[in-house]
């Protein structure tokens, strides 16, 4: 008796998408694929239109130009008193990164990331992120670890000196070594390298990260808590490995 397994295939990194990518991707139940890979965090590139807030919520229209502009909600924090809750205005280029959501046939980001860009060259890279994404995942993947999960890997050593130098997620980056891309490895390693009891802090961090950009080294930081990894200390900008602890 033979038994055919049909391997799922599922990106384990941010995506960079277009908002066309994101209206037109396919939905089964809670599950989006952008071809034949299953999609769950995305980054989106584009001009806030306008922003509606409310108590417990931001909502703002982003428009990157490939469709109508994309719903986007950002959820207050109204129990962190250090946490920015200000309102984004419109005609502010930025970035969002979040989960794809469909309610009643509307599709929306639920964002926990809104930031404004500080480079506009960060809109061509995004774009080229997204065509490299997309190329990657049209290829045969190979799985590592015998999970469905997605391994991209860098075309050239041109291509990961380039695309490392934008400022973001690439998909010449996503190397995946233990779950984690190569960047996000650099970064655990300096952490796990500092046994002060207040750890290593973001300044130090920047400092030893030369060639990595400081909002790549933040979403990292951020990713890397978020998943149990590291924890910060005395301040927000202080961060030891869970793994240096007794």
């Amino acid at each position: 008796m033979f038994v055919c397994v049909v391997q799922r295939t599922r990106a384990q990194q941010i995506v960079p998408c277009t908002v066309s990518q994101l209206m037109s991707a396919v939905q089964a139940e809670d599950v989006f694929k952008v071809g034949e890979v299953e999609i769950a965090q995305v980054t989106i590139v584009g001009v806030i239109r306008s922003t509606d807030k409310s108590t417990i919520n931001i909502q703002y229209k982003v428009d990157d130009m490939t469709a109508a502009p994309m719903d986007v909600k950002q959820w207050v924090d109204t129990e962190d008193m250090g946490v920015d809750n200000s309102v984004i205005p419109p005609g502010s280029y930025v970035k969002v990164s979040g989960n794809l959501r469909s309610f009643q046939n509307n599709r929306s980001l639920v964002a926990f990331s809104v930031r404004v860009l500080e480079d506009m060259n960060e809109v061509t890279s995004h774009m080229l992120e997204v065509v490299n994404a997309h190329v990657q995942q049209s290829k045969p993947q190979n799985t590592m670890g015998g999970g469905g999960g997605m391994s991209v890997m860098p075309t050239s050593h041109t291509s990961m000196s380039s695309m490392g130098s934008t400022g973001s997620y690439s998909a010449a980056s996503m190397m995946l070594v233990n779950g984690l891309s190569a960047n996000q490895n650099q970064v655990l390693s300096l952490i796990k390298s500092c046994h002060e009891p207040q750890g290593i802090s973001m300044q130090d961090l920047k400092q030893k990260l030369s060639g990595m950009s400081v909002t790549v080294i933040r979403q990292i930081v951020d990713f890397l808590s978020n998943e149990g990894h590291i924890f910060s200390t005395i301040d927000e900008d202080h961060f030891r490995s869970t793994d240096n602890e007794n």
